[in-house]
């Protein structure tokens, strides 16, 4: 009886999980929300040869994985059992410390760096005749490794190449004014209320006025790309924006549209990403004018989406900030729409953009 019911207990687990696989594999998800990457799906062209050599069944794989019935709970569960049970500190290469969640990067990709840092002295050399000044943004996993021992890529050597890469622009270093405690726990970026030294810095470096009197304005439920991808629903974080004055009055022309939108967009909060409040999220080419300006001066930035919520706090200095995202818009393409000469320049990036094929 013991062998019987243990057999039957077993059969009825593989029945059911089969059955489940087919009904998920009939109905395949398309996107996984959680992790915001598309999911793999059932092989097509299916040939002898693709039989053969294997590529079939890795497609295959790769399709049972993503749609294997209850893969969120699954997903929870070794999480959960990962850090709390077994002690690690990471999951998949996600480390969790302090509540804080961040990509683990033992070392930087050599031949991705060279492309995008290729990319940048391409611009530098051919459009820029004003000042050009660079900045480089660190990940989280720069402070976890500073802080708390986990391995970090090499940062020094990123900087000397971005050096080298471009003779005579001025390096402005904001390692020092900002910690672990200046990204948000659950997204890659960095949160705009933390960045008051960081403006500061730059703005002596720019020669312009920094702006300190702001009112603070929180969203709640803030769920960044590492909120789904921990697979342990985290709590959210607040998304917090600064505001006064300047910049309410501050409009933003949006080039790929021909539409004027502020500073801020409160309604993006609700979308597939919350960070996107900022400028409106992923633009390609953006002019921020400032009718109350007391000066003449112009301002291009080249930048990622770390941009978006720095940015706003140097519109005090600038006519217009002309913003550029060159993961979207061929540089060639550049002087149909602005006059690049003459106009100070920002290189703004982030490290971990850098370390990725992002750039046109």
């Amino acid at each position: 009886m013991k062998n019987f019911i243990v057999t039957l207990t077993y059969v009825c687990f593989t029945a059911f999980f089969a059955a489940m696989c087919i009904c998920a594999g009939l109905n395949p998800k398309a996107q996984s929300e959680s992790e915001r990457r598309p999911l793999a799906q059932f092989p097509e062209n299916i040939t002898a040869e693709g039989l053969f050599d294997g590529s079939v069944i890795e497609k295959f794989d790769a399709f049972s994985v993503d749609q294997f019935p209850l893969r969120e709970t699954f997903r929870g569960l070794k999480a959960h059992f990962q850090y709390q049970v077994l002690g690690l500190k990471e999951n998949n290469g996600l480390a969790l410390q302090d509540g804080y969640f961040a990509k683990i990067t033992p070392e930087f990709t050599e031949g991705l760096l060279n492309d995008s840092i290729g990319r940048l002295s391409y611009v530098y050399e051919k459009f820029v005749t004003g000042k050009i000044y660079v900045c480089l943004v660190p990940d989280k996993n720069y402070y976890l490794g500073r802080d708390y021992g986990y391995p970090v890529p090499d940062y020094e050597g990123l900087v000397q190449k971005l050096q080298e890469a471009l003779p005579g622009a001025e390096f402005v270093d904001i390692f020092d004014e900002l910690t672990l405690q200046s990204y948000y726990r659950t997204d890659t970026h960095w949160r705009q209320e933390m960045l008051l030294g960081v403006a500061e810095k730059l703005c002596t470096a720019l020669d312009i006025p920094a702006e300190k009197a702001y009112t603070r304005h929180t969203l709640q439920g803030f769920r960044g790309v590492y909120y789904g991808q921990s697979a342990m629903s985290p709590k959210p974080d607040d998304l917090v924006y600064l505001s006064n004055s300047t910049l309410v009055n501050c409009t933003v022309y949006d080039y790929e549209t021909g539409k004027t939108i502020g500073i801020y967009d409160r309604e993006k909060f609700s979308g597939k990403d919350g960070y996107d409040v900022f400028l409106g999220g992923t633009k390609a080419l953006l002019r921020i004018d400032n009718p109350n300006a007391q000066t003449q001066r112009e301002l291009v930035v080249f930048r990622d989406s770390f941009g978006s919520s720095l940015v706003p706090l140097f519109v005090q200095g600038y006519k217009s900030i002309y913003v550029v995202d060159i993961r979207y818009v061929m540089p060639d393409a550049l002087p149909h729409y602005i006059d690049l000469s003459g106009k100070d320049t920002l290189m703004l990036y982030s490290a971990l953009i850098l370390n990725q094929k992002a750039f046109k």
